[in-house]
This record gives C-alpha cells, structure tokens and sequence, in this order.
C-alpha cells in the first residue's frame, strides 16, 4: 500500500488508511501472495536483508519476519500513522525479529536510509500491488533496481492488473467507478500486464527475469467481508475519496445507494467472489546491468 502521489511525497492514498481498509489488506500474508517468492527467499542465506515497499499495515512484512526471523526486514510506506501503528504491533506480530518500520518516500531514499544501508544495497527489494497506486510508478520500479545489491541483488514485484477484475454477483456500477476514480488519480489499472515491460524498461535483461502470474481472491466469507464492508465505509464517509469522486462524476444519491447495495449483495451472496489476475516478477541483478 502507497501514496499515488509518491511522486510528489504527498500521503493521499486513493484508498486511505481507515481501520476497515487496514483490516481489509491484512488479508494478505506469504502464503496468499508471495507463493512465488518463497523458494528464492529460502534459498537466500537465514540473514539476508529485504525492502518492503509501500508495506501498509504490513501484513506481508510481519509474516516475512516470523518466517525468517534471523533476516532484516524494512518495511517502509509514505503512511507516518500506519508505520507508527506497525511498529508498535512487532511485539505482538513479530517478537525476537528483525523487523522495522520507517515513513518516508522510496523515491528520496536518503530520507529513510543511512549511507551504509544505501551502499551496500538489500538482498532483496519487494512490493506487493504497490506499483499500481502510484502515478509514473516507473520511477519507483528504477528505485528499487538501484536500492538491490548491484551483483544477486533481487527485485521482487506482483501486481494486480484491476482492468482484470472479475465480481460475481456482477457489478458494473462499481467496477466503473474505480477505474474512473483510478484515472482521475493518474493511475493505471492495467499496470499488472505491463509489470514485465516496466522491468525491461528499467534496465533488466530478459534473462534476468523469471515471470509468473496468480489470482489475487476474495472468495470464502471471511475474505469478503473486509473487503466488500471497507469499500461500504468509504462510501458512508463524505470525506473519502470515493465519495468525493462520486460528487465530482456528479453521482446522485440513488446511484450511491446501486454501489452500496453491490457491496451488501457481494457480502451476503454463497457463491460470491472477487478475482483479479497478478503478474510477477523475480528480477537478479548479476553486476552487467
């Protein structure tokens, strides 16, 4: 989770950074996004160090340093409360780690790192669907090649391609009020397909990267509810983006009420889900690039 204006070091996450919207992303762990990641991370000497980028609640970070706790893990977001917030949470989600967290902007990274962290590099860079919230994100990719070690540094990256997306029961309303919301924002919702592109962009040679893809889900109850019910709160609360986006495409209330009611059907339905393709990459620096 990350600014879209990480550019500018501006904190207005499109999503924001509510208890509902936490607890929603906290779903995600090791086991339902970095499948693709584990077998290099085992592979990896115990103390390695690894680069979380755009954490939010760190979810991912914390079950990262219960599975490797020998390992030095930094987890960093533009978010100062949701960092102080995860701090506070390493005794009770990740004791005897090596965890931290710290605010800052990734693209300034003297902001969050001492010149001997930025000279000798991390074993690995990571994020998780972070690519995505922010504008001109190849600029990000760039600073995460520069931020891994220049000779088997890694660069780890799943993005979600929400032009993907699939609801069921269907609802349309909704699907397009995102992808408005994500234009208005400067945002790509097609960032996943193009996650492979942007790695060669940057300077990876094809050999260098090993691709893959997944389903992101919200099928069981459990998964639904935080993320259909935060996406209910944004709409309950006048000063989200959301529903500043709504007043701004000049929504009515009745229309308000459809996106409401898509969210309520989603929770209750048995045979409800959310699906949404992700791409991934594993990219190792080898010193000629």
């Amino acid at each position: 989770m990350a600014s879209n204006n990480q550019t500018t070091g501006k904190q207005n996450y499109h999503i924001g950074y509510k208890e509902d919207t936490l607890k929603a992303f906290e779903l995600r762990n090791v086991t339902t996004c970095l499948g693709y990641l584990v077998p290099t991370l085992e592979a990896l000497p115990p103390t390695f160090t690894l680069l979380d980028v755009g954490c939010g609640p760190g979810s991912i970070t914390f079950d990262l340093a219960r599975r490797f706790p020998q390992a030095k893990i930094i987890g960093v977001d533009l978010g100062q409360e949701v960092i102080e917030r995860n701090n506070a949470n390493i005794p009770l989600h990740a004791p005897g780690t090596g965890i931290e967290f710290r605010a800052g902007n990734i693209l300034e990274p003297e902001s969050l790192f001492s010149a001997e962290e930025i000279g000798s590099g991390f074993d690995v860079v990571h994020e998780h669907t972070t690519l995505i919230c922010i504008p001109n994100n190849i600029e990000v990719l760039r600073k995460m090649k520069q931020l891994a070690k220049k000779d088997g540094g890694i660069v780890a990256c799943r993005e979600g391609d929400t032009h993907s997306q699939l609801l069921w029961p269907p609802c349309p309303e909704s699907a397009e009020l995102q992808e408005r919301i994500y234009e208005m924002n400067g945002l790509d919702t097609q960032t996943g397909r193009k996650l492979l592109s942007k790695a060669l962009e940057v300077g990876f040679r094809r050999d260098q990267i090993t691709a893959s893809a997944s389903v992101l889900s919200n099928i069981t109850a459990e998964e639904r509810l935080p993320y259909a019910g935060s996406m209910i709160t944004m709409l309950a609360d006048e000063n989200s983006q959301y529903r500043r986006a709504t007043a701004k495409f000049g929504y009515t209330e009745a229309q308000i009420e459809v996106l409401r009611k898509n969210m309520e059907r989603m929770i209750e339905a048995d045979d409800g889900w959310r699906l949404l393709i992700c791409t991934e990459v594993i990219c190792k620096l080898d010193g000629d690039s």
